[in-house]
């Protein structure tokens, strides 16, 4: 009897992914802001551009082969979309990040061994931006320099982000910053937060950024 009210309780769960054979994202050199120089900046940002094509590519065999949508077949905000519904769906699968080992979380977590899932939401965020990318040419991938957002020690400061020239620039700054990222490693840290639960913020950015919302204006 005591097996069977197990079962009922526990047989609807999916068995957690084992993420053990995922490439690890390894950044020449953690952590964002003052943390890091401009040249440490340079050398992540050359990684970056050299290894995002493969990158994606093991993504998307990767979520095909875990009902994922397929990034070659949606674009723009109905890859954007595709994706939230499948995170939605998927999410608990994933190693939960209250169960993983005390670390330093996002954007200064580590991103192997007991800690891979979070290489996979790195490329994950970063196919969120290739979908705007993709469909707006005016972004592309490089460094968030802008000096204000140093001083304030922005976690998109010196990072690799997406940027487009702002039409109508300021004394402060020329470029609008956008960092997929951290939507997805929110949405991991706090699964039961509204942004997540209740509302598709994911398709929301690519479509304001697609569209020029961000710098068009």
């Amino acid at each position: 009897m005591l097996n069977l009210i197990q079962r009922w309780l526990g047989g609807s769960a999916a068995a957690p992914w084992d993420l053990s054979d995922y490439p690890a994202w390894e950044l020449p050199h953690a952590g964002s802001g003052r943390a890091l120089s401009e040249s440490q900046a340079e050398a992540n940002l050359d990684w970056f551009q050299a290894t995002l094509d493969e990158r994606q590519r093991r993504l998307r065999d990767w979520l095909l082969a875990h009902q994922g949508p397929d990034s070659q077949a949606l674009h723009g905000t109905a890859y954007a979309k595709a994706l939230n519904t499948w995170a939605k769906a998927h999410w608990p699968q994933l190693p939960a990040f209250n169960r993983l080992p005390r670390h330093k979380p996002w954007p200064d977590c580590p991103r192997s061994g007991p800690f891979i899932v979070n290489s996979l939401l790195g490329d994950l965020g970063t196919s969120l931006g290739e979908a705007i990318r993709h469909a707006n040419g005016d972004w592309h991938w490089g460094l968030n320099l802008d000096a204000g957002d140093l001083a304030d020690d922005m976690h998109t400061s010196r990072r690799v982000v997406l940027l487009a020239e702002l039409k109508h620039p300021t004394p402060e700054t020329h470029q609008a910053v956008l960092d997929p990222e951290a939507l997805l490693f929110g949405a991991h840290r706090f699964p039961d937060s509204v942004d997540f639960v209740h509302l598709d913020t994911w398709t929301r950015m690519v479509a304001d950024a697609v569209s020029g919302g961000y710098h068009a204006n």
